[in-house]
């Protein structure tokens, strides 16, 4: 056979096929185009340098990490997509090689017109989206730099190790899919082949211990994902929820679709009316086929929502979260018993530097871990391990500093105290700590916990123990005076500026190391330069996956608009003929493809509101979270993202009736 002739017959597949090809080469085009942009602003030395450990601005290297980490989620993510995209291609294909093979065509040569295909898509959907990718990559560095409130580098880079990568990857997920076709093909027997399309067309087999299966599972997902109250744990948390709710999806799709439409069809009164009747017996026979699709574009669209609201949010709670975080511009930890040692070095650095400071608070505290009991609190035994539920981060203030700091003006007895605890625990009227036992006058004031609270420490559930005097608070600490610190600090007035600031924090900090005070310093500015470079990492890549599973979920949903327009065709047809008119077969059109196709997107959106409250949790380990906020963020998401799939169904219906034509 003319050698020539499995490269015609391939470009001419694609060409005659655009309907099913184009979609697919899209697919392979916008995967690598975003891949290898993620990549290349990844690993792009105009931001860190590996080589020379450089950063262009604090937290560089951590925003580089968070999109590497990107980069390797999204790799699979390619790979599972495109492997999806192929398989509606395949069972067009798979018709049309079985009537090569009646015509007389070998299964090598049928191998070979696959390989031709496939290297024909790779190969123009690589370059296309390669091209693209290096014309839009300095945009998306200037997007990126827009969000973390830097000026982007001047100039042009060409990232050669992003661009090897993406064809690493493309060559691997093409080498995989050419084999999975090539075996799932010639594999088939002749009459398969030409019959594949109408494979699954036998009406399904009711599974009702699939279903309960998938209500247990899911009701399991569910509450793990709305009993989980602390930050701490939501990480560790999450993924079992996920997993749980994916699997319950699958199977509810699946198995619990089947249920769903064989009582309806034994119900019948409902069933035996003209639209029902069609509807409910189309979705039947081809459900056993849609389910899987369908329970796919449910999961993909409930992770573009979390993925998106939760950078939007982040983004969003970012400037609140740092004012919270560090009240003063300039902060200092000092462990001091009493803290006049620290007042007096920071007001004789500020004579002798001259330089200006505003705003100037002081507060003086005890802070200690300790482990929760059934009626109180006691010390962490040796070898003990620190976990987030169990060991609340106290801090214990004497009544004066309390009162200053809160502006109150609080009383206590011998034996009394204020108490605020944060996951609300101890909601009973007497705490007992060792041996000790006192009454809880009453709640706490949280004001004073922004002076005190270091940013580090977010993660854990917090105490606040306000108590009557030094002796008290020594007891709680084992009059271990390491334990006392004070918190300072100031703003600067804008003339004098960051450099300035930092440059008076060194001074201090070497006056304080002179005199053997250990100390830890803060400046907003530069902690603020670290968290939105992080922040705006997450929602880029955040926006990144969240567009890359928009994609799935469009192309997912067209392919399943073409396929079904084809099967539906020769079904309406006979329908016209048996008597139905056109208008009662579009209106039963109508109400299968909303089902269809809107169910996956009101279960996302369950999906997303259920899982919330877990993913703020999630995020509380990088950012303080304000719910109002992040309730508004994934609101807004989810309907942006309702109105963009519905305008990807009202675009790819338009194909569905056109090959339908009723």
């Amino acid at each position: 056979m003319n050698k020539h002739i499995y490269t015609k017959l391939a470009i001419s597949n694609i060409l005659k096929n655009g309907k099913i090809y184009l979609p697919y080469l899209l697919t392979v085009m916008g995967s690598m185009m975003i891949y290898f942009l993620i990549g290349s602003i990844g690993s792009n030395p105009n931001i860190y340098s590996l080589e020379e450990e450089k950063e262009a601005f604090k937290g560089a290297m951590t925003l580089c990490g968070i999109i590497q980490s990107g980069t390797f989620v999204m790799s699979l993510f390619v790979f599972v997509f495109l492997l999806y995209a192929n398989s509606f291609v395949l069972k067009h294909q798979k018709r049309q090689f079985g009537l090569y093979r009646v015509l007389g065509m070998e299964r090598k040569h049928i191998a070979k017109v696959i390989l031709v295909e496939e290297m024909t898509i790779f190969g123009v959907g690589l370059t296309a989206g390669l091209v693209l990718g290096i014309l839009l990559d300095k945009l998306m560095l200037v997007v990126l730099f827009k969000i973390i409130g830097q000026t982007a580098p001047a100039g042009f880079f060409l990232n050669i190790q992003a661009l090897l990568q993406t064809c690493f990857l493309a060559a691997i997920i093409g080498i995989l899919i050419l084999v999975f076709n090539v075996l799932s093909t010639l594999l088939m027997r002749d009459i398969d082949l030409l019959k594949s399309e109408k494979l699954g067309e036998k009406e399904p087999k009711n599974k009702p211990i699939f279903t309960l299966a998938g209500v247990v599972t899911l009701a399991w997902g569910y509450s793990i994902a709305l009993k989980t109250t602390n930050a701490g744990t939501a990480m560790s948390d999450f993924f079992p929820a996920a997993l749980l709710v994916m699997c319950a999806t699958y199977l509810l799709f699946t198995a619990g679709s089947i249920t769903l439409l064989k009582y309806l069809k034994k119900n019948k009164k409902f069933y035996y009316q003209t639209n029902h009747f069609i509807s409910v017996s189309g979705m039947l026979y081809r459900m056993k086929q849609n389910a899987a699709g369908l329970a796919t574009i449910c999961v993909l669209s409930t992770a573009a929502i979390i993925v998106l609201s939760a950078g939007v949010s982040l983004y969003a709670n970012g400037e609140r979260g740092i004012n919270e975080q560090f009240p003063r511009q300039v902060i200092f930890y000092v462990q001091d018993s009493t803290g006049d040692v620290t007042e007096e070095v920071l007001y004789r650095e500020l004579a002798t530097r001259e330089f200006k400071a505003k705003n100037i608070e002081r507060c003086t505290f005890a802070s200690q871990i300790y482990t929760k009991t059934e009626t109180g609190i006691a010390f962490i035994k040796s070898g003990q391990f620190a976990s987030f539920e169990q060991n609340p981060d106290t801090y214990i203030l004497t009544l004066e500093e309390y009162n200053r700091i809160s502006g109150t003006d609080a009383a206590l007895n011998e034996g009394e105290i204020l108490l605020y605890a944060s996951d609300d625990f101890y909601t009973r009227d007497t705490l007992t700590f060792e041996e000790n036992t006192y009454t809880i006058k009453g709640k706490a004031d949280t004001t004073c916990l922004e002076y005190i609270q270091h940013s580090s420490m977010a993660l854990f559930s917090k105490l606040l123990i306000v108590v009557e005097d030094e002796d008290v608070r020594d007891i709680f600490i084992g009059n271990d005076a390491s334990n006392i610190m004070t918190w300072i600090g100031f703003d600067f007035y804008a003339e004098e500026g960051i450099e300035r600031a930092v440059e008076f924090a060194d001074q201090m900090s070497e006056t304080l190391a002179e005199r053997g005070i250990e100390y830890l310093v803060q400046l907003k500015q530069l902690e603020q330069e670290y968290f939105y470079s992080m922040y705006g990492g997450i929602l880029f890549v955040g926006g990144v996956l969240g567009i890359l599973f928009i994609l799935c979920t469009v192309m997912i949903i067209y392919y399943k608009q073409i396929s079904e327009g084809y099967e539906d065709r020769e079904r309406f047809l006979i329908m016209q003929k048996v008597g139905l008119s056109r208008e009662e077969i579009r209106k039963v059109i109508h109400s299968q493809v909303m089902l269809v196709f809107f169910l996956p997107l009101a279960s996302a959106i369950v999906h997303a509101a259920v899982a919330a409250g877990i993913v703020a949790k999630c995020l509380q380990m990088v950012v303080i979270v304000h719910m109002p906020t992040f309730c508004i963020s994934v609101a807004l998401t989810c309907v942006v993202f309702a109105l963009v799939y519905g305008v990807v169904y009202k675009i790819t219906s338009k194909e569905y009736y056109g090959i339908v034509n009723v």
